[in-house]
């Protein structure tokens, strides 16, 4: 595990920086002038050229870059270029609200999809398996923020049930928190359970033809038992690949959920952000996006050695898992 770490160690760094010159450059290449948006497009163009050289927007790319690199690892974002605000002050304060939206939705997913991919990998050849295959490809047709509208409509506006929009601090209410929550994580929850059930069932099927499930069975454990206590484990590798990369997807899938309830998220930072041209803000937070991503891809590395010996045996013996 020791190596095992630091290969995945080295490789994220090395990620992340890949992944910041992308942002900055991607950026660059949309164009847009920032002066001219703060001043104005009656501004004089000395005014705007003293704008420029006061944000060091009239620096050459290459400077601009390694300045913003290394406020970046002293955690230092900077500040916003027309509204004035802190911008890691900004993204500590809305992080949270994305963080539990993505997570929240992958646990919900995570259960659902475990039991409902295993119950259709069981009936794989009665009406009952077909139908959970038929709702799995409804859920992957349906978008999110149409998710989301239905979803404020029926349980909102008709039934009352829980709020439409809005977002109250866990300091504050956790109560209403969850309550705020509810419904970006069912909507965000949707899709997710659907693609991940698919591959429940595709590797459990894969599980049932195994012989250490037949002999678990000639040892007295019923069907269902042998593949909850023995099957899960096993189609683990597989099932933590695909729900890693969806929670990825989940971070920068709530950018439209925080903007469809309103939710203070990073979403509705970066979303405000391009509106206003602010280009600092949108390579900041677009940066975190890819951190918290790339993080997820090392925790997966990780979870990979854990899950499966035979990663660390041949760790153990310098060779690699065929």
């Amino acid at each position: 595990m020791r190596w095992l770490l630091l290969r995945s160690l080295v490789l994220l760094a090395a990620s992340a920086l890949a992944g910041s010159v992308v942002v900055f450059l991607l950026l660059r290449l949309l164009g847009g002038d920032v002066a001219t948006v703060i001043l104005g497009r009656t501004a004089t163009p000395q005014s705007l050229a003293e704008l420029r050289s006061q944000l060091g927007l009239d620096r050459p790319g290459i400077v601009q870059y390694f300045t913003w690199l290394g406020d970046l690892v002293r955690g230092n974002l900077g500040q916003s270029y027309a509204a004035g605000y802190d911008i890691s002050q900004q993204i500590q304060s809305r992080l949270g609200v994305t963080v539990a939206l993505a997570l929240g939705s992958m646990a919900v997913s995570s259960v659902v999809s475990v039991a409902a991919g295993s119950y259709a990998a069981l009936q794989a050849r009665k009406v009952r398996g077909a139908f959970v295959d038929l709702l799995t490809q409804l859920g992957m047709a349906v978008p999110t923020f149409w998710a989301g509208l239905v979803l404020v409509i029926i349980v909102s506006i008709h039934l009352g049930w829980l709020p439409a929009s809005g977002y109250v601090p866990w300091s504050q209410d956790p109560g209403q928190t969850i309550r705020s929550l509810t419904l970006p994580v069912a909507a965000l929850s949707i899709h997710v359970t659907a693609v991940l059930t698919r591959y429940v069932k595709s590797a459990m099927l894969d599980v049932l033809g195994q012989p250490y499930l037949r002999t678990a069975m000639a040892k007295g454990r019923t069907l269902p038992m042998a593949v909850l206590v023995h099957g899960v484990r096993n189609a683990s590798v597989s099932i933590v690949t695909v729900g890693t990369l969806m929670l990825g997807g989940l971070l920068a899938g709530t950018v439209v959920i925080e903007n469809v309830f309103n939710l203070p998220g990073l979403g509705s930072l970066l979303v405000s952000a391009i509106k206003g041209r602010e280009a600092l803000v949108v390579q900041s937070v677009a940066f975190v996006i890819v951190l918290m991503v790339l993080t997820l891809n090392f925790l997966m590395d990780i979870a990979y050695g854990v899950l499966d010996p035979r990663i660390r045996d041949a760790e153990k013996r310098g060779t690699n898992v065929e």
